[in-house]
């Protein structure tokens, strides 16, 4: 390995004298009409190449805070109202109900004075055909984008609209991956979260039953949630089971990936019907039908909350809906099938290659991303930060917090992605519309087979 910085390293540094030099300006510390230092010593002090201090004057000049004066120096030209940029931020609606963005948003204005952010509210469906016009028209100038919809986005081959961005080395390699295409990084991770098992500590207690722990398999969990049922009437267990983000990992623990042929996805696997009928028959035996009781994931939430069910699958982001419990509760890996998997969701901000603003965008980014940043969300919500440093932060604690909470660095070989079922997300989304009556327990695969069937003729 060589000593020299790599170009990551050199746009974070050209970034850092860039904010400094523009905050100084704007905030009068460098008063109008007088001389910034030479370029050798802008270099020196900043650490960045001769090309690099040209490349962040060119853009102080081109946002009228400097002017460039022949054989003389750059003076401090600031307008007497200095321009302000306008960013266009679009938000998922579970990202903003959070609330930790406006505190986040203050603090990014105080560093630079010279942004504004404009959040506007993304839609949750038909997300790439949106996000598409959105882009197009610039609309936006970045956007959350969470794993899910990043294989959306790529299968709609609209990748190409987004900037490529630099792998932060304070994250985890492998939330970068979630986001990465051919080497490329289209999205720089904000948050994340495996799904996990939580559970009522003081039901387990007053039925007299072992906490859940790593080496529960599915059956184990069904005898447990038969014995709080026979013996309070709460509902042992309960899932949102329909969602693309539930039912897809028992075909991960079962190793089950899609077939395809010159038809399309074979959905008529005898293995695939095998392994959701097992799935269907952890409600079922329970003597409930969730497909009655439940519209979305939240629901699993609000039930445990009541005290109407005893365990749900839920994650990280879910557990921002537990706080003010009357009861103690708390985490653990999912059970398993064969192997233990678990599903990876993650959140992360990407920009508009059409955008007119990216150097603005760019530190938006940075900001958002950043360690202090990364420790605010950390004690604003429940949900797990990108920065590694920031969520191994054990000093965060509070009523809310489950003892286990740090939990996640346990399993992280177990967390697998939507890609390794070998489907489109297009298809994997259409296949979960066609299962809602079956989870109901009130159509079986063939109806299911015909109605898709039907579909494609």
């Amino acid at each position: 390995m060589s000593g020299k910085p790599d170009r990551i390293t050199f746009q974070g540094r050209m970034d850092d004298m860039l904010t400094t030099l523009r905050t100084e300006i704007v905030n009068g510390l460098r008063p109008k009409g007088s001389y910034l230092p030479s370029e050798i010593v802008l270099g020196e002090q900043f650490q960045v190449s001769k090309k690099s201090v040209r490349k962040a004057l060119d853009i102080l000049v081109n946002e009228g805070l400097i002017t460039k004066i022949p054989r003389v120096g750059n003076r401090v030209s600031p307008p007497d109202t200095p321009p302000v940029t306008t960013l266009r931020f679009g938000i998922y609606p579970s990202v903003m109900e959070q609330d930790f963005l406006p505190e986040l948003l203050e603090r990014f204005y105080e560093k630079h004075p010279h942004i504004r952010v404009e959040t506007v509210t993304l839609p949750y469906t038909k997300y790439s055909h949106s996000i598409r016009a959105y882009l197009e028209q610039g609309f936006l100038d970045a956007f959350t984008l969470n794993n899910r919809n990043f294989m959306d986005m790529q299968e709609a081959d609209a990748l190409q609209l987004l900037e490529p961005q630099s792998p932060l080395a304070d994250q985890h390699p492998f939330l970068a991956d979630l986001f990465t295409e051919q080497g490329i990084l289209y999205s720089v991770p904000l948050m994340f979260s495996p799904i996990v098992l939580c559970y009522n500590k003081d039901l387990f207690k007053q039925c007299g039953l072992r906490e859940p722990n790593s080496g529960w398999t599915w059956n184990r969990l069904l005898e447990n949630a038969a014995e709080i049922n026979r013996q309070t009437g709460i509902i042992g267990f309960f899932s949102h089971i329909e969602s693309l983000n539930r039912f897809p990992i028992f075909l991960l623990q079962s190793g089950f990936r899609f077939a395809k042929d010159a038809s399309g996805y074979r959905f008529t696997d005898p293995e695939l019907w095998d392994i959701l009928h097992s799935c269907r028959s952890l409600f079922h035996q329970q003597g409930f039908l969730p497909a009655f009781l439940s519209e979305g994931d939240g629901d699993a939430e609000r039930l445990f909350k009541q005290q109407k069910a005893s365990m749900i699958m839920t994650s990280y982001y879910g557990l921002q809906l537990l706080k003010n419990l009357s009861f103690q509760y708390d985490i653990t890996p999912l059970p398993y099938s064969l192997t233990p998997k678990t599903l990876l969701l993650a959140t992360g901000i990407a920009i508009n290659r059409f955008s007119k603003q990216k150097e603005a965008t760019r530190l938006l980014v940075r900001f958002l991303a950043s360690e202090p940043s990364q420790r605010l969300l950390h004690r604003r919500t429940l949900s797990l930060p990108a920065n590694i440093a920031a969520a191994d932060d054990s000093s965060v604690d509070g009523p809310d917090l489950p003892s286990r909470y740090h939990l996640y660095r346990e399993i992280v070989p177990t967390f697998a992605d939507y890609r390794d079922l070998n489907i489109s997300m297009e298809a994997l989304d259409g296949f979960g519309q066609e299962l809602k009556l079956f989870w109901a327990g009130l159509e079986e695969p063939k109806a299911i087979l015909e109605h898709m069937q039907s579909a494609v003729e």
